[in-house]
């Protein structure tokens, strides 16, 4: 269709000679209003990253200008788009910044009107004169996020205080109108307009569970629009002085002359021309009401201050006190003030407000860094100086949390963001650095607070961003150059021969041993040195599967604490829960005494809550860390006594005396969204634990390991369950074994969930379904029950199978098994030590072998049935590769998502990153299974798919666990969302890497 003409712009109002009926002036006005959505796609001053909606209107149609208000459209880095909602086409256009106060409510939007198609091109003009007590009014925008509303209202008041808010940001000096109009969220921005279809002001804000709307003034947004008409810049003074408005007995309290107030301000006429007339005279003053410290306006003026002349003019009205700073940019106002009934002149600079508010930021580790802002300052009673923690990140968030204000960095002053800049990039990777910081919204926190943070790269790329303040665009610089890490490797030595692939040990250390144990006199002196605490960090932008406790979030950080064994000194190898670490992306952290080092985690197995970590520094030659411990593999029988040996959540090591209740297979929990959880073990239930203790070990007097004590979650309601049990040493030595003899552990599973099921039980069943007697015989043998052991004869029920698993089509639930590979089995340990012997000898045969051939037998409604299965030789569990895509946080699709039944082919979304364009455009489900109608079942499928340069927007199509699919558009921002793909290497250390997009 052909574009709209500039001659088609039409003006609005209705004159005021016209019928002047409220129809006849929204039908002119209302194809002007546009509901907003803007996405914030970074957190900058106190605002945090996201998407939102608020209203605009257009005031310049042959500009294309938008009007609305500065939180609407944020002051950092933004994307936005407006759609016409007040006509049928609702043509949807993207949007800029034009204009940005740096201090009052309100923003200019440009948008190109040549896109609009259409869409007539209609302008709403400002009347700021006319915003007057008893106007009646409407409120016309996108209230409720509901795209159009119109709700009315009377001008009450034109003279009230800028409203406070709890965030940083607060208009000042200005007055605000107030109605009771019942705005909500989403009315932001929208235009006050009288009967004749002018604005005469902009609504900005409300008190939440009243009526009440306030409304800024147009008086300084009509200066700027004018500026912009002409290309020009808008200047913008500032003393750094807040002033408030009060009333006349309190300012003749206060010592004011009542002959000024009469003669200057209510019967003369310097305070007529903006908000007040000779009919509305003024009914107060202008009051200093706060200073920024630091400052010459903190020096020479005092609170309780009464303005009375701004260069021999009388004041009492912010529009003249707003226009006579913006006027004297970088000179000077004399100011005439009554201070305790004596009237002061004093003189005082105006400084350029725009360059109070930042223009650069500085981006590491997901946190973003910039200079403290006017709006921090002026609220909170603190200099223009430090660096404002927008968002904490990865690096500063383990000490200390958003908005707050970091003095010094290893005791060098951070005064401004390039020496904040250069400061870091000479911190190491992996080093502690001392941190000076305070939180001037919080009064608990005002002091000045210290503490250690420690530098970790693979987060993302150190990327400082600057402003071009005329064109409002954001531009990365390059990666800022970092100081090389520490090596923690031995240095090497030149030798004639090549390098040996694999760690060489002696005769004397092939298969590292213990210290012979000796009786000490606690379990937990025998275990010092071979007992470690485990810290775990990880910042909940890629929290994939961690549960999340309430306890465990230490500002944007999960923080998990438990034990570690040291199994192998000399290698640095490290046996640790899934409840510590419960995923390899993460910050790891072991200590000994007073050692502290770095880990990376190595090896997750798949079924039972052990993780094997590897100590920085350790291997090759490097330092041992700590004492290989012992290990005991004794059946734990009802009643026996062990030494439980762990760590509280503050990291104080408790030892006490147990006692076993008894071995039985567990029944453990599983939450949602989907974790790993433990299954399929003979856990050692104990009932006197003490309930401090998440996490250790149980040992005899000599200190040598009987089991591994660890708990599962269970989160329900809002209530965090922590169930207790101890893996049995048979389970552990099985792993170690491997890990030490430098292999990487392969775990056969049939990938089932099985439970025990009584044969009482089974025979009760009706005969169909009941198993044959010689098998239910053959059952009770192998359960070693008789009527006089006391013992309970069961069998193994089938209760879950593994999506994609070798049972997968082949069992059902409730099969009973019951053999495997011609052996008889009733106990999950039985069925591991024969897949275990299967794959040795599958092994030992093809050393590359990826499954092993096993033959099971199932009982299924009374029938036997054997099969053939190709089981899997899994590897380590947990996500090695994670893909940042348009901001959703994908991984292939976990174990733990298969294990609750069916999924679609696709990549699994583990997080929707705030402020990307997969949260701007809602994206939902819980797997990305195509793009642009090609499928993508696996991560590097995905990577693969192109789009054309001229393609603007991408189809996903998603689906979720329910088998639910979804389709929605999105718009890729390759500026601030690339794709990136973080991936662990052999050694278990990550990296990050930045993608280039593909085009076709």
């Amino acid at each position: 269709p052909p574009k709209m003409a500039a001659a088609a712009v039409t003006s609005n109002p209705q004159s005021p000679s016209s019928e002047g009926s409220w129809q006849s002036t929204l039908d002119a006005v209302v194809p002007a209003v546009v509901a907003l959505s803007v996405t914030a796609v970074r957190g900058f001053q106190d605002d945090t990253p996201g998407a939102h909606g608020g209203t605009g209107f257009v005031v310049d149609a042959k500009r294309g200008l938008l009007l609305t208000n500065r939180h609407v459209c944020t002051c950092g880095p933004e994307r936005a788009s407006a759609a016409f909602v007040g006509c049928p086409a609702t043509e949807e256009v993207k949007v800029s910044i034009a204009y940005l106060d740096p201090v009052h409510d309100f923003a200019f939007l440009r948008f190109d009107p040549s896109e609009l198609h259409q869409t007539p091109l209609t302008q709403i003009e400002l009347d700021p004169s006319g915003c007057k007590v008893g106007e009646e009014i409407r409120v016309v925008g996108n209230d409720s996020l509901e795209k159009l509303q119109i709700l009315s209202g009377t001008i009450a008041r034109v003279d009230r205080n800028a409203p406070e808010f709890d965030g940083d940001f607060n208009d000042e000096n200005t007055f605000y109108a107030l109605a009771a109009s019942g705005t909500r969220g989403g009315s932001s921005g929208s235009p006050v307009l009288n009967r004749q279809g002018r604005a005469v002001a902009l609504n900005a804000a409300a008190t939440g569970g009243t009526m009440h709307g306030f409304y800024l003034p147009l008086h300084r947004v009509v200066r700027a629009l004018e500026a912009l008409r002409a290309g020009e810049s808008v200047p913008r003074g500032t003393m750094c002085a807040a002033f408030s408005y009060i009333s006349f007995p309190e300012c003749f309290r206060l010592g004011v002359d009542k002959n000024f107030v009469r003669k200057s301000l209510i019967e003369g006429d310097a305070s007529h021309g903006a908000t007040f007339s000779k009919s509305s005279p003024p009914s107060g003053m202008l009051q200093v009401k706060r200073c920024i410290p630091g400052t010459a306006a903190a020096e020479k003026l005092q609170p309780g201050d009464v303005l009375l002349e701004v260069d021999g003019r009388p004041c009492a009205d912010f529009v003249f006190l707003d226009a006579a700073m913006d006027d004297a940019v970088g000179s000077t106002l004399n100011l005439t003030l009554c201070r305790g009934g004596q009237r002061v002149t004093l003189e005082l600079a105006v400084q350029d407000l725009h360059c109070l508010i930042p223009h650069a930021f500085i981006e590491m580790g997901l946190g973003v860094f910039h200079e403290v802002p006017y709006q921090t300052a002026q609220k909170n009673n603190v200099p223009l100086q430090g660096i404002y923690v927008a968002t904490a990140g990865a690096v500063f968030g383990q000490t200390l949390k958003s908005d707050t204000v970091i003095q010094e960095i290893n005791g060098s002053p951070c005064l401004s963001l390039t020496s904040f800049e250069e400061i870091i990039q000479q911190i190491p990777d992996k080093e502690y650095f001392h941190v000076v910081w305070t939180t001037p919204s919080c009064q608990k926190e005002r002091r000045r607070c210290e503490g250690a943070a420690k530098m970790q790269r693979q987060w993302g790329t150190f990327r400082a961003w600057d402003l071009d303040v005329k064109l409002r665009r954001w531009t990365p610089r390059q990666p800022l150059t970092l100081s090389a890490a520490p090596s923690t490797e031995p240095e090497e030595i030149e030798v004639s021969s090549p390098a040996p692939t694999k760690r060489r040990r002696s005769a004397s250390t092939a298969s590292p041993r213990p210290r012979t144990p000796k009786r000490a006199r606690t379990a937990s002196a025998a275990l010092e040195g071979s007992i470690c605490q485990v810290t775990f960090r990880i910042i909940q932008n890629f929290e994939i599967d961690v549960t999340s406790t309430g306890d465990n979030l230490e500002g944007d950080i999960f923080c998990c604490r438990g034990a570690g064994i040291v199994v192998d000194a000399e290698a640095g190898l490290v046996l640790t829960d899934r409840v510590t670490v419960p995923q390899p992306l993460g910050d790891v952290e072991v200590m000994i005494g007073d050692e502290m080092r770095s880990a990376s985690a190595c090896f997750f197995h798949p079924l039972h809550s052990l993780v094997i970590l590897r100590v920085d520094g350790s291997a090759s030659g490097g330092k041992p860390f700590g004492t290989t411990a012992a290990f005991h593999d004794v059946d734990l029988e009802e009643g026996a006594e062990c030494d439980l040996v762990g760590f509280d959540p503050l990291g104080r090591r408790l030892s006490s005396k147990i006692h076993v209740q008894e071995v039985r297979l567990g029944k453990f929990p599983a939450n949602y969204p989907p974790r790993w959880h433990e299954r399929n073990l003979e856990a050692v239930v104990i009932n006197d634990a003490p309930a401090e203790v998440l996490s250790g070990v149980l040992c005899d007097g000599l200190g040598r390991i009987c089991a591994m004590y660890t708990h599962a979650l269970l989160v329900q309601e809002s209530q965090v369950h922590r169930l207790g049990y101890g893996i049995p040493a048979h389970n552990i030595m099985t792993l170690v074994k491997q890990v030490r003899g430098l292999t990487q552990p392969l775990v056969p599973s049939l990938e089932i969930h099985l439970q025990a099921s009584e044969l009482s039980n089974l025979r009760r069943l009706p005969a169909k379904l009941r198993p044959s007697e010689a098998w239910l015989a053959k059952l009770a043998a192998g359960s070693g029950s008789s009527s006089s052991s006391g013992s309970v004869a069961k069998a193994l029920l089938v209760e879950g199978i593994t999506a994609w698993g070798p049972c997968d089509g082949n069992l059902l639930e409730g099969d009973l098994l019951v053999a495997v590979d011609g052996e008889v089995v009733t106990t999950v340990r039985a069925i591991e030590a024969r897949l275990e012997a299967l794959k040795e000898a599958a092994l030992k045969a093809q050393p590359d072998s990826k499954s092993i051939q096993v033959s099971v037998t199932v009982l299924r409604r009374g029938q036997e049935n054997t099969l053939a299965l190709a089981v899997p030789l899994l590897g380590s569990d947990g996500a090695k590769r994670v893909l940042g895509w348009h901001g959703l946080v994908l991984q292939d699709i976990p174990r733990a998502v298969r294990e609750m039944g069916p999924v679609p082919k696709g990549v699994h979304i583990s997080q929707t990153l705030l402020g990307s364009p997969a949260e701007a455009y809602g994206i939902e489900g819980d797997f990305v299974v195509a793009v642009d109608g090609q499928p993508t079942p696996s991560l590097d499928a995905l990577l693969k798919l192109g789009r054309s340069k001229r393609q603007e927007h991408l189809r996903i199509e998603t689906a979720d666990s329910a088998g639910r699919h979804f389709l929605k558009t999105l718009e890729p921002d390759a500026l601030f969302w690339p794709t990136f793909e973080m991936s662990q290497d052999e050694r278990g250390a990550w990296r990050y890497q930045e993608l280039e997009e593909t085009f076709h």
